[in-house]
């Protein structure tokens, strides 16, 4: 039991170890669109909010822009994962470059039926963790970047 809990610390020491991207280095933009949502009986929803809205008209649709504004000389790669641990994204980055994420119907990430967090990691040649962006969104739509407030979905 004690390797278990020495084993946990280490890998919160991992984690906190890595700092924030500043944020003059990077800009995040929502695109809101409207899209009708596909049929899929298979899925059952059970959110209290909404989240798989069964509409048959246009749903608010979220798409994130994240733009790399500048790069240090050791962030060569980026590696982003949703809050199930899930690698999205992994590749080379440039400054300048813009990753886009499809993040879903804006209920369902609300109502936690579809991700609901990204990190996004900086890699050095060698893969190890240089920085990192922590976008998030609560329950109530609210948008946060590295713990810092942004607005509202």
């Amino acid at each position: 039991m004690k390797l278990f809990y020495t084993l946990l610390f280490i890998a919160s020491l991992a984690t906190d170890d890595i700092p924030f991207k500043p944020k003059e280095e990077f800009d995040i933009n929502l695109d809101f669109k409207f899209k009708v949502r596909a049929s899929d009986h298979s899925q059952v929803y059970t959110s209290d909010n909404g989240g798989g809205n069964n509409s048959s008209g246009p749903l608010p649709y979220l798409h994130l822009d994240l733009h790399i504004v500048k790069l240090t000389p050791d962030e060569v790669r980026v590696r982003i994962q949703n809050n199930k641990d899930q690698v999205v994204i992994s590749r080379k980055v440039v400054a300048g470059d813009v990753i886009n994420l499809d993040m879903g119907y804006i209920d369902d990430i609300k109502g936690r039926v579809t991700e609901h967090e990204y990190t996004v990691y900086f890699l050095s040649k060698d893969k190890k963790r240089v920085s990192r962006i922590v976008i998030y969104f609560q329950e109530d739509g609210t948008f946060l970047v590295n713990g810092e407030k942004r607005g509202r979905v």
